[in-house]
C-alpha cells in the first residue's frame, strides 16, 4: 500500500488527515476502492488520530484496555478508482461517559467530497470486558470541532426475517488481535450476500453496521438480509442464542 505525503497531517490536532492511492491490487471487481477496505481505513486513521493524542492502542493496552467500535454509518456518492488519490479527515463530534462519536469525510486528490461516515467508539476493559469511563481522555474534551457530517445518524434495524440464511463457519482469518471475529470481517460477509452482478449495476450508496456481541473462532453463524424496500436491505449476524451485528445496506444504481 503507497501512502501520498500530506501536509495537513499534524499531531495533536482536532481535525486529523490522512491519504492513500487505491492500489491495483486493493481494487473490487468494478475497479474500485471496496467498502471494506474504506471501513479499514476509517480504523486505521482513527486509531492514528488517538496515538497522536497518546490514547491510542500503544498507550492503553498497558491497562489492558482497548477501543472498540460500536457503530458504523458510511455514505458515498462515488468510490475512488483505481489509481485515484483519496484523503480521510476525522473528528470528534462528542463524548459522554460510555460512548465517542468520531466523523470522517472522504475526499477526492482535487477536494471534492466523495463521501462522510459517522462512528461510535467504546473503550473496554480487557479483564473485565466492560466499558471504561471516556471521561478520563482530557483530550476529548479540548478537541472536540463544530464540524458538518451532512449524513444522517445510524438507524435503528428491526428483526431481520430470512428462511434461507447463509450459514457461515468462523475460520482462523476472521480472527484479531482480540481472538473475536474483526469488525471488517463481518462487513464482507455482509457484502457476500449479494450477487456479483449486482454489484456491476449498482453501487453501495449507505451502509450502516452496529455491533452487540463478540463472535469467536468456530462459532457457526447465520447470515440474514431483508429487503424493507426497493433496494434497501436489513442485515443481522446471528447464531441460535445471540445477535452479533445488525446492519443496512442501501443500493442506487450506477
Amino acid at each position: 500500500m503507497k501512502e501520498i505525503e500530506n501536509r495537513s497531517e499534524q499531531p495533536t490536532v482536532a481535525l486529523y488527515a490522512k491519504s492513500y492511492v487505491v492500489e491495483p491490487a486493493e481494487g473490487n471487481g468494478q475497479q474500485e476502492l471496496p467498502l471494506p477496505l474504506l471501513a479499514k481505513r476509517i480504523l486505521e486513521v482513527a486509531t492514528l488520530h488517538a496515538e497522536s493524542w497518546g490514547v491510542g492502542y500503544s498507550t492503553l493496552i498497558k491497562n489492558r484496555q482497548v477501543w472498540v467500535l460500536s457503530r458504523l454509518a458510511i455514505e458515498m456518492s462515488r468510490y475512488p478508482r483505481i489509481n485515484e488519490h483519496y484523503t480521510l479527515e476525522t473528528w470528534i463530534e462528542g463524548y459522554n461517559k460510555h460512548f465517542s462519536a468520531r466523523n470522517f469525510a472522504i475526499s477526492d486528490e482535487g477536494g471534492k467530497p466523495c463521501g462522510y461516515a459517522r462512528t461510535i467508539w467504546s473503550v473496554i476493559d480487557l479483564n473485565t470486558r466492560l466499558s471504561v469511563d471516556i471521561g478520563q481522555f482530557k483530550h476529548i474534551s479540548r478537541n472536540i470541532l463544530d464540524k458538518p457530517c451532512p449524513i444522517e445518524k445510524q438507524s435503528r434495524v428491526r428483526d431481520v426475517h430470512d428462511e434461507n440464511p447463509v450459514i457461515y463457519h468462523v475460520a482462523y482469518n476472521d480472527i484479531d488481535l482480540n481472538r473475536h471475529v474483526n469488525s471488517v470481517k463481518y462487513i464482507e460477509h455482509a457484502l457476500d450476500l449479494f450477487p456479483f452482478e449486482r454489484y456491476d449495476r449498482q453501487r453501495i450508496h449507505r451502509f450502516e453496521i452496529g455491533y452487540a456481541n463478540e463472535a469467536r473462532h468456530d462459532a457457526t453463524l447465520r447470515l440474514c438480509k431483508e429487503e424493507v424496500s426497493i433496494d434497501n436491505f436489513a442485515l443481522e449476524i446471528r447464531d441460535d442464542e445471540k445477535i452479533y451485528c445488525k446492519g443496512r445496506i442501501i443500493f442506487e444504481n450506477r
